[in-house]
């Protein structure tokens, strides 16, 4: 297979970020790793309870902007983290190393979220054209299918969202008063 058709790297740079920064040695965060069961639980119930999406045209409407955002907030990080490249020195140590490794992980989220998006409008679009009823409801396995990954997609970017927050405070230094990672209540007027 051609490398330029290769996702497996982003999907294994997506895996390989669910991991819990708190320690010295990174491990598998767990919980993120779960959730992930979600979406194939979504798809399961679906299909057990013969769900049908009233408004599939709606659904590839959020889809595609979902996929445009995603892709738009990653060009936004490579330059944030070309930033960070730039500020380092050779041989010292480098103060903003957690936030490097939040907006590598984050990249490859923001990636996964956007070759999803791009998958589920493939769907949308294919079962809106052999799996709809004459009321316009998508249903079956393409109703299913659509389900499962529009919550993937939702669980990624419930994942990009403190990530981007966090590296955005320490970056650049947000006051504590106006930070959300402060839990002091005192805010300067």
């Amino acid at each position: 297979m051609s490398e330029r058709f290769n996702v497996l790297p982003v999907l294994r740079g997506h895996w390989k970020g669910l991991t819990d920064g708190r320690y010295r040695e990174k491990r598998a965060d767990i919980a993120a790793r779960l959730s992930l069961l979600l979406p194939f639980a979504v798809f399961g119930f679906m299909l057990w309870r013969h769900g049908r999406l009233a408004a599939p045209a709606a659904l590839l409407t959020g889809v595609a902007l979902m996929a445009g955002g995603m892709l738009s907030a990653f060009t936004h990080l490579s330059t944030l983290r070309l930033k960070i490249t730039d500020w380092e020195k050779p041989g010292v140590v480098s103060r903003f190393e957690v936030e490097r490794d939040m907006l590598d992980e984050t990249a490859a989220h923001l990636l996964t979220g956007s070759l999803l998006c791009a998958l589920n409008a493939a769907v949308l679009v294919i079962g809106m054209n052999v799996g709809v009823t004459k009321t316009g409801h998508l249903y079956g396995i393409w109703a299913a299918m659509a389900a499962g990954l529009s919550s993937y997609v939702l669980i990624v970017f419930v994942f990009v969202i403190p990530r981007l927050y966090s590296a955005y405070v320490q970056m650049n230094n947000v006051s504590g008063d106006l930070s959300g990672f402060n839990r002091s209540k005192n805010n300067s007027n």
